[in-house]
C-alpha cells in the first residue's frame, strides 16, 4: 500500500472507531489485508509529525494511543 493510501486508511479507521493503540491499528489493517509502508509505530509517528493525527503514550493502554484531532 502506498503512503497516501495508508494515511487515508488510518484516518478513516480512527474517525470511525475513535482512539486506538498501535496494536489495534495494526490488527485492523491486517483484517483488511493492508500493511503500512513502514513499521506501524514509525508510520503513525510520521503521520503525527505531519499533523494528520495526534498521539501520546497511555499508561492505561500500555502503549501509544492515536486519534484524529
Amino acid at each position: 500500500m502506498e503512503a497516501s493510501q495508508a494515511e487515508q486508511f488510518v484516518l478513516d479507521l480512527l474517525r470511525s472507531t475513535g482512539p486506538l493503540t498501535t496494536m489495534q491499528v495494526e490488527v485492523a489493517a491486517r483484517k483488511e489485508h493492508k500493511q503500512c509502508p513502514d513499521q506501524t509505530v514509525l508510520f503513525l509517528t510520521k503521520m503525527k509529525r505531519k499533523g494528520l493525527i495526534k498521539g501520546e503514550v497511555s499508561l492505561e493502554k500500555r502503549g501509544w494511543l492515536w486519534w484524529v484531532p
